[in-house]
């Protein structure tokens, strides 16, 4: 008769886990000083209020309209900015100001020369007053513009030129026919008949409209 031998169970041995603990409140508190068991010299006390109750800004040969003040109040208040703090922002304010403004004048000045080119081309290329006629439309345009008293150097004429409507082909036109209806000597007064002397001017320029 055979004996049954028990099976033998391998027994596995581990190390045992690590548990870990959470701090203490005593390890997580701050260690007091000498002197200050209780630890308050540790505590930092909020900030003070840097905001003024009122921000008084000035800038050096600069007017700022208080009406400017008011709109920045609250973002200075929001920020937090001390009165000096704000007052420190100014010059550069002014800088971003000034150089925005030029950024601006540039872009208009541009804009300007561009369509003043434009109406030059205009001009050149109309088949009407420019082109091979375009020698002739000049000299009858200044006899125009001398017959109404701006000669060359007038400030109208001066205008004109700057503002780039001296190009503009439609000016062109109208002073071209002017000039042709100017005499040998400057006038508008043609010495045909009594009758068309003693005309107004307008009634010569637009003899159907008169009618």
């Amino acid at each position: 008769m055979t004996q049954d031998v028990p099976a033998t169970v391998p027994v596995t041995t581990s190390s045992p886990a690590t548990v870990e603990t959470a701090p203490t409140e005593q390890s997580q508190a701050p260690l007091a000083v000498a002197g200050d068991p209780t630890g308050a010299a540790l505590v930092t006390p909020p900030p003070a209020t840097l905001t003024p109750e009122r921000y008084e800004l000035a800038l050096e040969d600069y007017a700022i309209d208080p009406t400017l003040v008011q709109q920045a109040d609250p973002i200075l208040r929001d920020v937090g900015l001390s009165n000096d703090a704000a007052n420190k922002l100014l010059p550069v304010a002014r800088d971003i100001m000034a150089r925005t403004q030029e950024s601006v004048v540039r872009q208009i000045e541009g804009a300007a020369a561009a369509q003043k080119q434009a109406w030059h081309q205009a001009f050149v290329s109309d088949p009407e007053i420019g082109g091979a006629r375009r020698t002739e439309t000049e000299h009858f345009a200044a006899k125009g513009l001398d017959a109404l008293g701006y000669a060359q150097g007038h400030p109208f004429r001066q205008a004109l030129d700057n503002s780039g409507f001296g190009n503009h082909p439609d000016m062109i036109r109208a002073f071209r026919r002017l000039g042709e209806l100017v005499g040998e000597d400057g006038s508008f007064v043609r010495p045909t008949t009594a009758t068309s002397r003693n005309r107004p001017v307008w009634e010569r320029l637009y003899p159907n409209e008169s009618r």
